[in-house]
Parts: structure tokens; C-alpha cells; sequence
């Protein structure tokens, strides 16, 4: 019996810890690289444990391992990666039962809550199964289903489906929500039975002829910009002018104001402060006169400028032909 059960326990030795390995490769795989973030964490290295957490994530996309991700993506300031994992680590946790739980529940949200604060957020309508990437980095196929946060600033979103591939520019602030909307069918290419058509050369657009003699030629020119300076100067200075004087203005009402209550309202008013309050309100009214010239002056030269800067340069639209299209032209 003790050497049945010696060649039992060398066999079990033996075939046992092989099978183990083969079914458990993915979990030791992890559980390596835990320990690695556990050490850089340790060590202050907050960003390469977010780099093994992230490893962890592709190899299984667990709760634990998001909430990792978002976490310490948060407090190595990469807000849009802790505004992505954040959010996966809410959606995974489930509904916290103990005052522990929701208290670290808590703690995640509000850490989410201030990413979102930092980044924007894109969410996009094109057609379903068409691949999105954001500044050439894929970000998956349509319908994503979710949130897709950048940080502030100019992105490019590219859209492509089959042949058909499309990308526009984007700006987003920090807190902002954008709806990204691409239409494939516009940049699709033509049906195989066009090819031909579109394979043979277009005709060359017709050239401009000049005007004839006589007639001017449409003027195509933009507004002068030094006319544009010179109104808006004249306008703030007449708007400053008028400020001005209406300050001055105020300041003989007060006089005015004053010596009528040093003589009791006015009902003893005489000699020297009799002439000193009517020159007081005549200067008064003077000043609100210039004030109010001052101030028309200015809106009439605003007004003037704005139209000339905005007022069409040519009333009549241009229509040419150039092969089978048509081309309208309206300089503004």
C-alpha cells in the first residue's frame, strides 16, 4: 500500500502541475503582471502601473482591472483615459451593498465626474459598421454605443466604410459634449457602370471673357481694410467722447445739485450762488448736448462700417458651365 501510494503521489507530481499550467497560463500571465503594478506603485510609478493595468485589461477586460486603469490614469492627470475607464469601472461595479463599497463607489464616480470636467466628449452618426478613428487612432466601429473622450482642442475624425472614407475637423472644449455627424454617402464612389463616364475628360471651363467696352466689370475685390480700421477707430472715439462728456455732465448736476441744498433748496438762492447755480445747469446742459452728438455720431459711423464691411461686392450671381457641372458664384 505505501508503494501504491508513493507511485500515486509521483504520478500526481509529475502530470498534475502540467495540466495546471496549460489551463492556467492566462491567469498567471495576470497575476505577474499585478505583481509588477503592485511594485511600480510601491515605488511611486503611478504611470507604468497604469501602463500593466491597461496589459491586464486587454488580457481580461474585468472590473478591477478598469477601475485600476481609470484611477491611476486620474491621478497622473491622463483625463481622457480616466474618463474612458471610469466610466467602463461604473458600468462593471455592481450596486454597492456595505457603507465600504459605497463609499468607494462614491470616491470613482466623483473622480469621473471631475475627468469629465477636463475633457471632451464625442459621440458620432454615421453609417452603422463604419470604422471611426480620432486623430489616426481607431476608436472602434459604429454604433460605439459610448462616449469617446479627447482632450481640448482640434481633432480629426475620420469615418470609413468599404471605399467610401470621409474625415472632418472637430473642436471641443473642456466639458463639452460634441455630436460628430459624417454622411459616407457623399464620398462614396460612383457605381461600376459610371467608371467610364467618369474615366473620360472633362471639358475645360470656359474662359472669362472681359467685360465690353463700355461696361465695367463686376468688382470681386473685399472691403479695404484700412476703411474698416478708420470706422471702427472713428466709432470708438466718438462713443469714448460721448462717455466723456456725459461724465462731465454729471459732475455740474452735482454742483448744481449742491448749491441748491446749501440755500435750503433753492428758496433762498441769490447773488453770487444764484450765478454760480445757473452756470453750473447751463454747462450741464451742454455737455449732454455734445454727449448725445458724440454718442449718434458713433452708432452712425458703427452702423456705416458694419454694412460696408458686410454689404455684397457684386448683386449679380455668376453661373458657368464646366463640363457637367454647374458652378454659381456670388462674391460677398
Amino acid at each position: 500500500m505505501r508503494a501504491l501510494s508513493r507511485a500515486l503521489i509521483l504520478a500526481a507530481s509529475v502530470f498534475l502541475p502540467s495540466a495546471g499550467r496549460a489551463d492556467t497560463g492566462a491567469s498567471d500571465a495576470q497575476r505577474r503582471l499585478e505583481r509588477s503594478a503592485d511594485r511600480a506603485v510601491a515605488e511611486g510609478q503611478l504611470a507604468k502601473a497604469r501602463d500593466l493595468w491597461l496589459q491586464i485589461w486587454q488580457l481580461e477586460p474585468s472590473e478591477k482591472a478598469a477601475c485600476n486603469v481609470g484611477q491611476l490614469a486620474f491621478r497622473v492627470a491622463d483625463m481622457p483615459r480616466a474618463a474612458e475607464f471610469l466610466s467602463l469601472c461604473l458600468e462593471k461595479t455592481p450596486a454597492p451593498a456595505g457603507p465600504e463599497a459605497r463609499e468607494r463607489y462614491a470616491s470613482r464616480a466623483l473622480d469621473l465626474a471631475r475627468a469629465k470636467q477636463e475633457v471632451g466628449a464625442l459621440t458620432f452618426a454615421v453609417p452603422q459598421g463604419a470604422q471611426v478613428s480620432i486623430d489616426e487612432r481607431p476608436v472602434g466601429r459604429a454604433p460605439l454605443g459610448r462616449e469617446v473622450f479627447v482632450a481640448p482642442g482640434s481633432h480629426r475624425v475620420r469615418a470609413a466604410l468599404d471605399t467610401a472614407a470621409k474625415e472632418t475637423a472637430v473642436e471641443v472644449r473642456a466639458g463639452e459634449a460634441r455630436l460628430v455627424v459624417i454622411d459616407l454617402a457623399a464620398a462614396a464612389p460612383a457605381p461600376t457602370a459610371d467608371r467610364r463616364r467618369q474615366a473620360m475628360p472633362r471639358a475645360p471651363a470656359p474662359p472669362r471673357l472681359p467685360a465690353p467696352a463700355g461696361q465695367a466689370a463686376p468688382a470681386e475685390e473685399g472691403p479695404a481694410a484700412g476703411l474698416i480700421l478708420a470706422g471702427g477707430v472713428a466709432t470708438a472715439g466718438c462713443v469714448t467722447l460721448g462717455a466723456i462728456f456725459l461724465t462731465e455732465s454729471r459732475g455740474h448736476e452735482r454742483r448744481f445739485d449742491d448749491l441748491i441744498a446749501r440755500n435750503h433748496g433753492g428758496y433762498r438762492i441769490a447773488g453770487a450762488e444764484l450765478q454760480r447755480a445757473q452756470n453750473a445747469y447751463s454747462a450741464m446742459e451742454r455737455a449732454e448736448e455734445r454727449a448725445a452728438i458724440a454718442l449718434v455720431a458713433g452708432a452712425v459711423l458703427g452702423a456705416g462700417t458694419l454694412v460696408y464691411a458686410l454689404y455684397p461686392r457684386s448683386h449679380v450671381p455668376r453661373l458657368t458651365a464646366a463640363g457637367p457641372g454647374l458652378g454659381l458664384e456670388l462674391t460677398w
